[in-house]
């Protein structure tokens, strides 16, 4: 890999994290259910991943609704 793509791919990384941490927290979830939801909703479009400022961020804030959470996990 090249030098200039460390730091997008840490972002990424770090956005990926950040967002299972703040879906554990408002679900009250699992890590393992936590990657199964952002998954599901970056797949469905509902969530996005901006790899420059390096966060993920939902369309709507009902998407971070415990019962949202755990629907988009058992997807």
């Amino acid at each position: 890999m090249n030098a200039e793509f460390k730091p997008i791919a840490q972002r990424i990384v770090n956005a990926e994290n950040d967002f299972i941490e703040v879906l554990m927290a408002q679900a009250s979830i699992s890590k393992d259910d936590a990657i199964k939801a952002m998954r599901a909703m970056l797949k469905m479009k509902v969530a996005k991943l901006d790899a420059v400022s390096g966060r993920i961020s939902v369309k709507h804030g009902a998407y971070l609704d415990a019962d949202v959470i755990k629907n988009a996990a058992n997807a």
